[in-house]
């Protein structure tokens, strides 16, 4: 009897221990598989989940702040300064006349020119404006292609403003604004057609004035 309490006491603790295996190679098996599937849906490309830099994409509208100002300046000067000396001697004639001339037979002449000129060109350009431009083309590296077009017309007078250039996507800040300033490879046009334009460019006579001179 003692025998055989202690036979099933025996088979009890072989089951127990085959659970315990099979439970403790399940963790294991668990564990890998959970491992392997969070490697596989981690890239190093994307995004931190805790940063607040947005993920653009190509089509996305960026807002840019345009603040340009330029100038430039050109002086030039010319100045020349010939002088030419004249001396003259007459023998036969002056001797045969020095009764009625005197006696200096010898005739002297001076002949001077003088040129002095000097321009000054000066231009300066300011731009401030706020347009949207898409985001054409998302580069490898993270950078944004944008391009922007803005046309306003008031009392038929035409303004159109195109800009293209490349962003950084850390540039742009929390509010989706990005100055001109900081952006690479940036093309700024400024174009205006009207009335007024009209009246700032020269006219025909002026243009043919200085195509001469």
């Amino acid at each position: 009897m003692k025998d055989q309490r202690s036979k099933i006491k025996n088979q009890k603790c072989g089951a127990n221990n085959k659970y315990l295996i099979f439970y403790f190679l399940f963790f294991i098996f668990y564990l890998t598989a959970v491992c392997g599937w969070a490697d596989s849906i981690w890239n190093e490309n994307s995004a931190s989940p805790y940063s607040t830099q947005k993920a653009y994409k190509v089509g996305d509208i960026i807002n840019v702040i345009i603040l340009e100002s330029s100038s430039a300046k050109n002086l030039a000067g010319t100045k020349t300064d010939v002088k030419d000396d004249l001396a003259l001697k007459f023998t036969h004639t002056i001797q045969r006349l020095a009764s009625v001339v005197g006696t200096n037979n010898q005739v002297a002449g001076d002949a001077s020119n003088k040129y002095a000129g000097s321009g000054q060109t000066t231009r300066g350009s300011n731009v401030q404006a706020r347009i949207a431009a898409w985001v054409t083309e998302v580069l490898p590296n993270g950078n944004l292609a944008i391009k922007g077009q803005h046309r306003v017309e008031v009392n038929n007078e035409l303004q159109e403003i195109t800009l293209t250039g490349i962003v950084r996507a850390k540039d742009i800040s929390g509010a989706n604004t990005v100055y001109s300033y900081q952006i690479a490879n940036a093309e700024l046009s400024v174009k205006g057609s009207g009335a007024v334009a009209d009246s700032e460019a020269p006219g025909w006579l002026t243009r043919i004035l200085n195509w001469l001179f």
